[in-house]
């Protein structure tokens, strides 16, 4: 195996980089600021971490589960391949809404101008 091989080129999503338990989200929605989209809504915390971590709600009106676990997917590998437009430091909560785009290149979209309009508001209690 030649040394190319071993360059770290682990770009996934880590576990750490997800919000798993129902308080950490809660307390997203109680305490945090809600920036809202044409499809998608967030609501943001900055947390005392120094990266951001990611949560996605997914209510029934969205569609069926097979759609709703797509946009999921897609939501994930945008936060993945895009974190550096949010910045270090934020909770996120991702809630999309009917009539998200079910594309890559559609959710990229959705999510890039939403995390425009989070780097042009500045929050209003940093960590």
């Amino acid at each position: 195996m030649s040394n190319a091989a071993h360059i770290n080129t682990d770009t996934r999503l880590k576990k750490a980089q997800r919000i798993k338990k129902r308080r950490d989200i809660e307390k997203v929605f109680e305490e945090g600021e809600t920036f809202r989209g044409k499809n998608l809504n967030a609501c943001v915390l900055p947390n005392s971490l120094d990266f951001s971590r990611l949560a996605i709600v997914t209510g029934k009106k969205v569609g069926n589960a097979v759609e709703r676990n797509r946009i999921r997917r897609l939501l994930r590998e945008c936060f993945r391949l895009n974190k550096g437009l949010l910045g270090p430091g934020l909770d996120v909560v991702l809630i999309p809404r009917k009539g998200f785009p079910t594309t890559f290149q559609g959710a990229e979209e959705e999510f890039k101008r939403l995390a425009g309009r989070l780097k042009t508001r500045p929050l209003k209690n940093p960590a």
